[in-house]
């Protein structure tokens, strides 16, 4: 019997392993191996992380996770842009 994690930890593990990136090079890596990243639902999961990073007065964090979650809205923003060009 194989045991599925919920879809919210999934994002949740491949959130973790993109923050760890300390490199562009390592971040896109971790998108291609990840691409439910670049979903609505993960943009979602890391808004509200980093509204409970204000709330707890942890800024530094918060703005560190807002420069990642612009990371990746800027590379769904290439992809789509990619696909209308390829239509």
């Amino acid at each position: 019997m194989i045991i599925q994690s919920p879809p919210h930890q999934d994002h949740q593990d491949a959130l973790n392993i993109f923050i760890q990136t300390t490199t562009i090079e390592e971040a896109h890596s971790v998108l291609q191996q990840y691409p439910n990243l670049l979903s609505d639902q993960a943009d979602l999961l890391l808004s509200s992380i980093i509204t409970t990073a204000r709330k707890q007065g942890q800024e530094s964090i918060a703005q560190a996770l807002d420069e990642r979650r612009d990371f990746i809205r800027e590379v769904r923003h290439e992809l789509s842009e990619k696909e209308e060009k390829e239509k």
